[in-house]
């Protein structure tokens, strides 16, 4: 893989030495974001290799791809609507960690801080809820809590506190 760039089209341009390489590097790529398209897939780690600041400077845009790419890698997106929101939670992440460096600068202002922490704060917040949005995507949602203020028994009824499952019944001989 040489150097990806942005066509104008919104797709990255990866150069290889054969189309074998190429499709095997495609097909790997594919897979770690979840959609079926090769455009789609170098589209979102192109949009991961842009929202990278923190090591902007230090890496090449072929290695930030490859980042991006292990990154998302772990996140395990099944499609490209998780993908999608693998970059949204990658950038508000990144966006965050450089307000919270902002906030800490030396000869920072109290307002400017006060600010910084304010925006971070913000983001933070967001990845919470983009946490919680992954969760429901991929069917992980935590057990519903219900909380019961009054209860009423009248004569001869009954009521059960805890946990309820309702599960097979028990089947005697005979039955089938």
């Amino acid at each position: 893989m040489k150097e990806p760039k942005d066509d104008g089209k919104g797709e990255a341009i990866i150069k290889v030495k054969t189309r074998a390489e190429r499709a095997e590097l495609m097909k790997r790529f594919c897979k770690i974001t979840g959609t079926t398209t090769e455009s789609g897939a170098e589209r979102i780690l192109l949009q991961m290799a842009n929202m990278q600041r923190w090591t902007a400077g230090g890496l090449t845009e072929e290695e930030r791809v490859h980042a991006g790419a292990e990154l998302i890698a772990e996140l395990g997106p099944a499609n490209a609507t998780e993908a999608f929101l693998c970059v949204q939670m990658f950038s508000v992440h990144e966006a965050a960690l450089l307000f919270l460096q902002r906030a800490t600068a030396e000869g920072q202002t109290f307002e400017g801080a006060d600010a910084n922490v304010l925006r971070a704060t913000r983001l933070m917040r967001l990845f919470t809820e983009q946490l919680e949005a992954m969760s429901k995507l991929k069917g992980k949602v935590g057990q519903q809590k219900v909380t019961v203020e009054h209860v009423h028994v009248h004569d001869g009824g009954q009521a059960i506190v805890g946990a309820v499952s309702t599960g097979k019944p028990d089947r005697g001989e005979g039955d089938k």
